[in-house]
């Protein structure tokens, strides 16, 4: 029986990643208010899509893809499902204990861009790359309770949720075309 073919994951996964981050950095930035569409898109689309993503890129045996977008889905699905039990009062946690959450997902994300830049994966290794620093700046502002410092990380975060969009759309349109079009 002939091995079944699966396409890249990788655009589904970059593109629930970036539009999830924009979001939500923007409502950091003080943009947007809090609202349910992003604590939604969040579970939904930043998580289970990645996950999904994640799961497909396992299938396909790249390990670097399916530990990624597996591990940051679950990360959305977890700040998502953090926030929900936070407005139900259900429990509520600590700036600090979000500061070392941030730090240790930037430590994860780190290793990560080093694999990327292994892999040769330019448009990846600018993702994270700017994610590393992203966990960083939030860690930062959270451990501080600093809400310039979370503005400005509302900034950052935008640029890595928009170089994720990019990379996405570069995939589609290089798979759709056939060759290289926009720079991965």
């Amino acid at each position: 029986m002939p091995e079944e073919e699966w396409g890249n994951p990788a655009a589904l996964g970059l593109a629930g990643f970036g539009l999830t981050t924009t979001a939500l950095s923007f409502y950091n930035m003080g943009v947007i208010g809090a609202s349910g569409y992003t604590l939604s898109y969040g579970f939904m689309y930043g998580g289970l899509a990645q996950v999904i993503a994640g799961i497909i890129d396992f299938r396909r045996d790249n390990t670097f893809g399916g530990t990624a977008f597996t591990s940051y889905g679950l990360f959305w699905i977890g700040l998502a499902l953090l926030n929900l039990l936070e407005h139900y009062k259900i429990f509520t946690s600590s700036p600090g204990e979000l500061a070392v959450w941030m730090a240790l997902w930037g430590i994860f994300t780190l290793y990560l861009t080093v694999g990327a830049i292994a892999l040769k994966a330019r448009a990846v290794s600018v993702v994270l790359g700017l994610l590393t620093i992203l966990f960083f700046l939030l860690s930062a502002a959270f451990g501080l309770n600093n809400q310039t410092l979370l503005k400005i990380a509302g900034g950052w975060g935008v640029a890595t949720g928009l170089s994720a969009v990019y990379t996405s759309a570069a995939i589609v349109i290089n798979t759709s075309y056939g060759k290289t079009v926009l720079p991965e």
